[in-house]
C-alpha cells in the first residue's frame, strides 16, 4: 500500500515532463508557423509559371524572377474577404524598408475577368499598394494558374444588383524570387507574419 504514494508521484512527474517538452516544441515552432506554410514548387505537381494579362499585354509569373512575388486570388468587386486581405498585404509591405520593397512584387489576380477589366483591375489593386498590379485572363486562363496554386474559386448566385459573387479561397502566396519555393499565408495572417514572410523569401 506505501507504494501507491510513490507510484502516483511518479506518474505525474512524468506527465509534467511530457507536457514540458510539448509546450517547448510548441513555442518554438510558432515563428515558422506564423511565417506561413513553405512548399516547393514541383513542375506538375505544385506551383510553377503561368501567364495571364494585363490590359490584354501578356503577363508572366516568371517576369518577376528576382523578386519575392506576392499572389492573392480575388477580385475587385468582393464585398469583404478581398478588401481585408488586401489590406493586411498594404500594411505589411508598408513594415517593409525601401530596400526590402524594391525586391517585391504584389500581384493581384482576379478570379472574375468578365468584369474587371485591366484599368478598373489596376485601379482597384493600387487603391491598396501602388506597388501592386493587376491581373485576369480568360476564365479557363484563371482556373489553370489557381489550379496549380491550390486555390479554388466558384461563382455563387446573389440576389444583390452584382447578379453573382465569387467564393474564393484566401490564402497568399508569397513566390520565392527564384520561383522554387512558395509560402503559403493563411487567411488569419497579420501584417507582422506577412512582412515576416516576406523577408525569409529575400
Amino acid at each position: 500500500m506505501k507504494k501507491t504514494p510513490i507510484l502516483i508521484a511518479l506518474l505525474a512527474f512524468a506527465v509534467g515532463i511530457v507536457s514540458a517538452q510539448y509546450l517547448l516544441r510548441s513555442s518554438s515552432s510558432a515563428p515558422a508557423a506564423a511565417a506561413g506554410t513553405r512548399v516547393p514548387v514541383v513542375a506538375g505537381q505544385f506551383g510553377g509559371d503561368f501567364t495571364l494579362t494585363q490590359n490584354g499585354k501578356p503577363v508572366k509569373l516568371s517576369d518577376f524572377t528576382g523578386k519575392v512575388a506576392v499572389l492573392y486570388f480575388g477580385y475587385a468587386s468582393c464585398p469583404d474577404i478581398c478588401p481585408t486581405t488586401l489590406a493586411i498585404i498594404s500594411a505589411g509591405l508598408r513594415e517593409l524598408s525601401p530596400a526590402e520593397l524594391a525586391q517585391v512584387q504584389p500581384v493581384f489576380i482576379s478570379v472574375d475577368p468578365e468584369r474587371d477589366s485591366g484599368e478598373k483591375l489596376m485601379a482597384y489593386a493600387q487603391h491598396f499598394h501602388p506597388g501592386f498590379t493587376g491581373i485576369t485572363g480568360t476564365a479557363a486562363e484563371v482556373q489553370q494558374a489557381a489550379r496549380q496554386y491550390g486555390a479554388f474559386f466558384a461563382k455563387a448566385p446573389s440576389n444583390s444588383a452584382m447578379g453573382y459573387t465569387v467564393d474564393h479561397t484566401s490564402n497568399t502566396y508569397l513566390i520565392s524570387k527564384d520561383g522554387k519555393f512558395v509560402s503559403i499565408l493563411p487567411h488569419d495572417m497579420t501584417p507582422a507574419s506577412v512582412a515576416t514572410g516576406i523577408r525569409q523569401e529575400l
